[in-house]
């Protein structure tokens, strides 16, 4: 059966401009251009397979297409027809597929295929429902709730994330964060790194104030230290150790010049730069007792030959009078 639309215009006038609605499928347009719901309007190809540039809205789906479809090995080209296009769906670029429900897919070759995905970029795949894909050559493997992103330094087929619910991220260059507009202070993880690296150049820094390491030695000995578990986590899987806050705070939180930190948390860099004063003291402190060590026995090796001295004396002694009392 053929469907017959009724065409309506509606000329409105403001000044000396005349302004048109048109309504496809309704007598009262309420746009510029009015389409009823629950039909499909194309601009371009067509909705089935096809190559080209084209604009698919699917009233049905609640779902939009923009950009167009090329033929290629893997893909006849019909990653916007009816079938795989998801309700309330976004989809835009070329051979973007999003088929699951609340998906959005842009980029070329991108996949959104699981509810409420998104992958944006090149070659990415977001198939966990729940999860983004950004970048190029990414996939959140099926991962629910999870988040990968990544530079184009890889090829298919890329990375993959590899739990529910995990930020992942591949970049061959490095990362940097800096928490200052001017891009002066933060920390850095460097090309082929394994750890964060805390930007310490000694040209950005000011107010130097020496400390003293004994008494940070002190401090650290009369510290809560021991194994804990954070409230809410299971105690037999996820364990720790190290100081509170409130007593590291308390113990290197003021300087003279300034506050360090606060007593909810431990800053990494100041930790490891408490450690570091303290291992200063202890080497400064093994190193007079090594040096106080030396001097006695030096003076253990002097009082040895003095004695020895005195004992051949004594000897001497001995035999001259053993010698006179037998004449």
């Amino acid at each position: 059966m053929k469907l017959i639309y009724t065409l309506s215009i509606a000329f409105l006038s403001t000044l000396s401009v005349t302004y048109a609605q048109v309504g496809i499928g309704t007598n009262a347009p309420r746009a510029f251009f009015h389409v009823i719901p629950g039909q499909t309007v194309l601009f371009g190809a067509d909705t089935s397979g096809g190559t080209g540039f084209k604009m698919i809205w699917y009233g049905t789906k609640g779902a939009f297409r923009a950009g167009g479809a090329t033929y290629f090995s893997l893909s006849p080209g019909d990653q916007w027809n009816y079938d795989k296009v998801g309700y309330y769906s976004f989809a835009s670029g070329s051979n973007t597929t999003a088929s699951g429900t609340y998906s959005m897919a842009m980029g070329y070759r991108t996949v959104a295929s699981a509810e409420a995905t998104t992958a944006l970029g090149y070659y990415t795949t977001a198939s966990g429902a729940h999860s983004t894909a950004l970048g190029a050559h990414v996939s959140t493997n099926g991962r629910v709730g999870s988040f990968i992103i990544g530079d184009a330094s890889s090829n298919n087929p890329g990375t993959f994330s590899d739990n529910d619910h995990q930020f992942m991220a591949r970049f061959a260059g490095g990362y940097k964060f800096f928490t200052t507009g001017e891009a002066t202070i933060g920390v850095q993880l460097e090309s082929n790194g394994n750890a964060w690296t805390t930007l310490s150049d000694s040209t950005r820094k000011e107010n130097f104030r020496a400390v003293d390491g004994a008494a940070f030695l002190q401090k650290i000995a009369a510290m809560r230290l021991g194994s804990w578990n954070y409230k809410g986590q299971d105690a037999k899987t996820y364990r720790h150790y190290g100081p509170m806050a409130q007593d590291f705070f308390a113990a290197f939180g003021r300087d003279g010049v300034g506050t360090i930190g606060h007593d909810k948390a431990i800053n990494q860099a100041d930790f490891d730069g408490v450690n570091l004063i303290a291992i200063q003291a202890l080497i400064q402190k093994v190193e007079k007792l090594e040096a106080e060590n030396k001097a006695l026995r030096t003076q253990n090796e002097t009082f040895g030959r003095e004695t020895a001295s005195l004992r051949a004396d004594v000897e001497a002694i001995k035999q001259l009078l053993n010698g006179t009392a037998g004449k």
